[in-house]
């Protein structure tokens, strides 16, 4: 079945209702021009819900529960955005269509396509990990048990391991690491357990560059976090163990795990991921595809800076990359020639990494400075921990 919307109006398909897709939906929305002419704008999740991938942490300490993070996607149908919960199945670019829903096959036209569905988690890549009590550190449904583990430990060793690389939010391991760390002393049992965190880099934070990862290891080695690196997975074993590619064998009682990641299958099935590459390929200033008025912004893109340096997947990124895309289409619906456009995406994002006790750091980068990626670390403190707070809070206020 075919959906026909009339040709009066542009149909603006937004595809993923994360931070890229939602803050995209908003900006449209509150344009005039978008407003005034009766432009469409739907946004297509398989979640019925938002929540910041962040929120998991302040579940984990237990500042926040599960079920008071979530946020309705239908209230965007107050703000004049039509939500479809639904899952995308297929991607057309020649007929420009998408289709949803297995059982229905809806097909939906459109004039402009945003894919913000993010990456997939593909734990199943890793040999024993779930089969042994391992447990997703980014998927918010586990995150409640793993509190209770935590706190009913009261000796042994917890084993955070970076399965592999890129992942969403780099300093996020670590932050969980310096949490639990603060978790245990409040408990009485740090004493009496070992914390040791693997990842298949030769440092902390790749992106981020040798003098910020040494800064992040200081930081573990202050709290008594031991930091492995070289250590890939090679399998979880059924009793305790883990061995590395490395040919090391480590034991642990509660096993976390940050999942490999990959592009969404409907992108890899409808034909959208070049050959040799894992995301979709964009152009690093406009998020433009090489398909016409389709563009890719988040996760799902991939934006290689330099060497081996891509643009990390983390929401901010995802955030200023709608700003600019949602631009981009404002000026093209009012002149009719996209390339007038002076929207550039600058390469700039910044994140908070807590470190326990109300207190977080600040990192900031600039990925398309002239001589090379830029970034900075400022130490933690109470201020940066209210601004994390106060980042979530301004978002969800202007998105619902």
């Amino acid at each position: 079945m075919l959906c026909n919307l009339s040709s009066k109006t542009k149909r603006i398909l937004i595809l993923g209702a994360g931070f890229g897709g939602i803050s995209a939906a908003n900006l449209l929305r509150n344009n005039p021009t978008i407003a005034s002419k009766g432009h469409q704008i739907t946004i297509i999740d398989q979640k019925d819900y938002f929540m910041m991938g962040l929120v998991n942490l302040w579940i984990l300490n237990g500042i926040r529960t599960l079920e008071d993070s979530k946020i309705s996607l239908s209230k965007l149908e107050d703000k004049g955005i039509r939500f479809l919960h639904d899952e995308v199945t297929a991607i057309n670019v020649i007929s420009k269509t998408v289709t949803i829903g297995r059982a229905s096959n809806l097909k939906l036209e459109y004039d402009y396509l945003v894919i913000a569905l993010g990456a997939e988690f593909a734990l199943e890549e890793v040999n024993g990990f779930s089969e042994n009590g391992g447990i997703n550190l980014y998927d918010a449904d586990q995150i409640p048990s793993l509190r209770e583990k935590l706190l009913s430990l009261k000796n042994g060793r917890i084993a955070i391991c970076i399965t592999s690389i890129p992942y969403k939010c780099p300093p996020a391991p670590y932050e969980a690491s310096l949490l639990i760390n603060d978790m245990l002393l409040k408990n009485g049992s740090r004493d009496s357990v070992y914390v040791d965190i693997y990842t298949p880099t030769p440092i902390a934070l790749p992106v981020a560059g040798t003098k910020i990862s040494q800064s992040v290891v200081n930081m573990l080695n202050d709290n008594d976090i031991h930091f492995h690196p070289s250590h890939k997975i090679k399998e979880v074993l059924d009793k305790g163990k883990i061995d590395f590619e490395n040919g090391k064998r480590v034991d642990y009682d509660i096993l976390i795990g940050i999942p490999p990641h990959k592009a969404p299958v409907v992108i890899r099935n409808s034909g959208l991921i070049k050959q040799g590459q894992n995301y979709m390929s964009v152009d690093k200033y406009t998020l433009k595809t090489e398909y016409e008025n389709v563009f890719a912004i988040g996760d799902v893109n991939e934006i290689k800076v330099n060497g081996n340096i891509f643009i990390p997947k983390a929401g901010i990124f995802a955030e200023a990359q709608a700003k600019v895309v949602s631009q981009l289409i404002i000026d093209d619906i009012e002149t009719n020639n996209l390339s007038l456009s002076s929207s550039r995406f600058d390469g700039k994002g910044f994140c908070f990494m807590e470190t326990g006790n109300q207190q977080a750091g600040y990192v900031a980068a600039d990925f398309y400075n002239e001589e090379g990626p830029a970034t900075s670390l400022e130490s933690p403190s109470k201020e940066s921990y209210k601004k994390k707070i106060d980042f979530e809070r301004r978002r969800l206020s202007e998105w619902f």
